[in-house]
């Protein structure tokens, strides 16, 4: 009775292997997906909506402080939906700093062609990824990005206080009592859109150094 169980057992392992197998062609995301990772677009493109969030942020605070007492609730309101999405992108940036400061370079990814062919290509919408070879301008990235958590934080607390203050007190003299939130807030997001600016200056840096030389006009090839 042994040997029809331990058959069974191991048809059974098998099937299970092929399903999974399968399912990394179709969707790839659990069998080939690197977590807590990201390739060096998607940082910079959060980086950049960051620069934009930052100064609609900015641009809704100095609107509410200069709104008339009838349109405080509705310049209030602004302020925070532009503070929740600072919020949200501000999150994904302490994340990239975290990985590369904690994960250091097996955080950065590329896409590679999987080891074994999909027997199914038209059904696979990913690729495998494995660490990007960045060498001497790793560094500056993750220093650039632990800046910008740095400044972020600082931001955020600014955007907290002014908001929880004013969530129950939205007038004029509301906004009197944490005046020093406000210019404290101006200050933090210049802060944070030049940490921003040099973040993205080395990613470029970076991308630029990755790129493959450019072909050598025709008649003047290498001797």
């Amino acid at each position: 009775m042994r040997q029809p169980n331990r058959v069974h057992f191991i048809l059974v392992l098998g099937l299970v292997f092929w399903s999974l197998g399968i399912a990394g062609c179709a969707g790839g995301r659990v069998t080939f997906h690197v977590s807590n990772s990201a390739s060096l677009q998607t940082v910079d493109a959060d980086l950049e909506y960051a620069q934009l969030q930052a100064d609609s942020t900015r641009k809704a605070l100095d609107e509410l402080v200069l709104s008339d007492p009838p349109d405080l609730g509705r310049a209030y309101r602004e302020f925070t939906e532009r503070a929740t999405r600072m919020n949200l992108v501000g999150e994904r940036l302490v994340r990239h700093a975290d990985g590369l400061e904690y994960r250091g370079k097996s955080y950065l990814v590329e896409a590679e062609k999987s080891a074994t062919e999909c027997q199914y290509p038209r059904l696979s919408n990913t690729a495998r990824t494995k660490p990007l070879e960045l060498g001497a301008a790793f560094d500056p990235i993750a220093a650039a990005a632990i800046s910008v958590r740095r400044a972020y934080r600082a931001f955020e607390s600014d955007l907290s206080n002014i908001r929880s203050a004013l969530s129950a007190n939205t007038t004029t003299k509301g906004i009197e009592t944490v005046d020093i939130f406000i210019r404290k807030a101006a200050v933090d997001e210049e802060s944070l859109t030049r940490a921003l600016g040099q973040a993205r200056a080395r990613v470029q840096d970076a991308k630029t150094a990755g790129l493959p030389p450019s072909p050598l006009p025709v008649g003047k090839e290498r001797q």
